[in-house]
């Protein structure tokens, strides 16, 4: 990938530290563009670093089900970023070390466990950390964001769609579809059919819940997908391959990520037409704010510092990398590019 200019963010600010004794897991963009941080104060970091010390030496490491152990006697706790800091939200037991989050219009939680084993593994808690309910979405989640008719989008990994483990009554799992759309209750609803042209779906890869629907960039050929139940799925054929997150904004997208050398990368393109399979228009391309890492040692050694969060909601992109949590507006994108 050639040098390229670095995307100016409409917004970017420090992220303060958490309070002691606490670790984020995960974290979110909520729809009014909040930064979410799930935190715990048990040490997943610590077992991490234990684990990726005995693979560099060699040595056979304890299976990461020793995560699981230590997650499941964590308590976990949900941040909200404000201008004066972090907003502190409600404490509950965290359960699982892979956890996803959204919240409802109303305030009430949608924490989410990305690995089970058919067993219920969505949790909706109320304002205050009460357990009001609980529900199985599957394995193997990637990607979990709450619509504006309070509708949960799930998007999922290759290893998710290629599990059985569902619930009985609804025979084959939702996730061999790559994705989709739940209650708030957690009942399956209908989705559009999936247009077949636009080829065969092996990961979620970029999903982005806004409106009263969802736009998804899912692998093999990386085709920008629009749902929206009750209507025909629309969509553009994309030659930007394994972009990680999208935001939205009428006729036009921003296209974040890539592999490797790409993994940078950030495209403008317009969405001409339709949504019958039209070609999506490059107009620009730049940088996002991302470090380059030492010559890679091979070809599959990453070229840039992973980022903290890559993600796009409604028409924000945004970024949280090495503490600084930095977003670009698509409309604010368009006018500088011209």
């Amino acid at each position: 990938m050639p040098d390229l200019p670095v995307a100016p963010p409409a917004f970017t600010t420090r992220l303060p530290a958490l309070p002691p004794g606490w670790q984020a897991v995960a974290r979110a963009i909520l729809a009014d563009g909040t930064l979410a941080i799930l935190a715990t104060d048990a040490d997943l970091a610590g077992e991490h670093r234990r684990l990726s010390a005995a693979f560099r030496a060699s040595a056979a490491p304890d299976p990461p089900a020793r995560l699981v152990e230590i997650a499941a006697v964590g308590t976990a706790r949900i941040l909200t970023m404000a201008e004066t800091g972090w907003t502190e939200g409600p404490d509950f037991p965290l359960e699982t070390p892979y956890p996803r989050l959204d919240r409802f219009s109303d305030g009430r939680w949608l924490v989410v466990a990305s690995r089970s084993r058919g067993e219920p593994d969505a949790r909706v808690f109320s304002r205050d950390g009460v357990l009001l309910d609980r529900f199985t979405l599957g394995d193997g989640i990637e990607h979990v964001a709450i619509d504006a008719a309070d509708r949960i989008w799930v998007g999922w990994f290759d290893e998710g769609m290629f599990n059985t483990n569902w619930r009985e009554d609804l025979g084959w799992p939702p996730a061999s579809n790559g994705i989709a759309c739940f209650a708030p209750d957690g009942a399956l609803l209908p989705l559009p059919i999936w247009p077949a042209e636009a080829g065969f779906i092996a990961d979620c890869y970029a999903l982005n819940a806004m409106g009263s629907g969802a736009w998804t960039c899912p692998y093999t050929d990386f085709p920008l997908v629009h749902f929206r139940p009750g209507e025909r799925a629309r969509w553009w054929r994309n030659q930007l391959a394994f972009p990680h997150a999208i935001a939205i904004d009428g006729t036009h997208a921003l296209v974040a990520g890539g592999y490797n050398e790409e993994a940078s990368r950030l495209t403008l393109i317009a969405l001409e037409g339709a949504g019958d399979g039209e070609e999506a228009r490059l107009i620009a391309t730049w940088q996002l704010p991302l470090r380059r890492l030492p010559a890679a040692t091979s070809e599959w050694a990453p070229v840039w510092h992973e980022p903290t969060l890559l993600a796009g909601r409604g028409d924000m992109l945004h970024l949280v990398d090495d503490g600084i949590w930095s977003s670009w507006r698509v409309a604010e994108v368009m006018a500088a590019s011209r």
